[in-house]
């Protein structure tokens, strides 16, 4: 998933929002304890040969019980400061989380926003498909998939209402594997135009192959989009990079726009 922006763009063109994380609270810096250092029992000696090396001994070792006290219980405090600063960040991002998916969930802006967007990117393939200078190549468009032409604030929000805020990958796969995206306002209308266009689709994504390759074709046929085969739907094997599965389709194919909603979606050399 995408640690990941809600932020949803088309080329250029930023359409949706971006989620702020918090700053990180750190805790304290551990206390320094200094001790006095322990008298010499040579020195107590040449005062008092006998009795005071005993006390002597008593003294050190009532001195160093109360260092290995004093450090244990800084160690515990630190330990119980940091555990609440992870705690207050984690809810901050919870907290921004929840808002941005209650936005993007709820709001007319949102869908009005991605109408907006495919209708910039099929401008595009008609102004294209009508331009002879492009058909040295067949014309090809280049997609990523989740929150750009398809939906998972749902589960989210439901992962949300369980208590958990933190959308990491091992609960990302486990999400994608239900199968249960949904399509995104007008994405489905926006490929079936661009397929009848005659313009191959390219779903290019980091969803992990090896687990979700099968069911992300299966969704994906589900919801009613065109060109859904493993030509075409190209995820996430050995290298999170998709430069080169972008390379391999610039190689067949003249690519009008690229669609994503982070940097890595875009042919500009950043790793994802």
């Amino acid at each position: 998933m995408k640690s990941s922006s809600l932020a949803w763009y088309v080329a250029v063109a930023c359409i949706g929002g971006s989620l702020c994380m918090g700053p990180v609270v750190q805790a304290d810096s551990p206390t320094k304890v200094k001790t006095n250092s322990p008298v010499s029992a040579a020195v107590v000696t040449q005062a008092q040969p006998a009795q005071p090396v005993t006390v002597t001994a008593v003294k050190n070792d009532g001195v160093s019980a109360t260092t290995n006290n004093t450090v244990t219980n800084n160690v515990v405090a630190n330990d119980v400061a940091a555990q609440e600063a992870l705690n207050q960040k984690q809810q901050y991002q919870a907290e921004t989380e929840t808002m941005g998916l209650l936005w993007m969930r709820t709001s007319a802006e949102y869908r009005a926003l991605a109408y907006q967007g495919y209708n910039v990117a099929m401008n595009a393939v008609k102004m294209a498909v009508t331009d002879p200078s492009h058909q040295r190549k067949p014309l090809a468009i280049v997609l990523d998939a989740d929150e750009t032409v398809v939906d998972n604030t749902k589960l989210m929000g439901e992962s949300i209402v369980n208590g958990n805020g933190r959308f990491d990958a091992p609960w990302w796969r486990q999400a994608v594997y239900q199968g249960k995206s949904q399509a995104m306002p007008g994405a489905v209308e926006f490929l079936n135009e661009v397929h009848k266009q005659g313009v191959e689709i390219f779903y290019v994504s980091n969803r992990y192959a090896p687990v979700n390759l099968d069911v992300t074709i299966q969704n994906f046929k589900e919801l009613g989009f065109p060109s859904v085969d493993k030509d075409h739907v190209l995820l996430f094997e050995k290298d999170s990079d998709k430069q080169p599965r972008f390379d391999m389709i610039a190689k067949k194919y003249y690519v009008i726009v690229y669609m994503g909603d982070n940097a890595g979606d875009f042919p500009i050399g950043t790793k994802r």
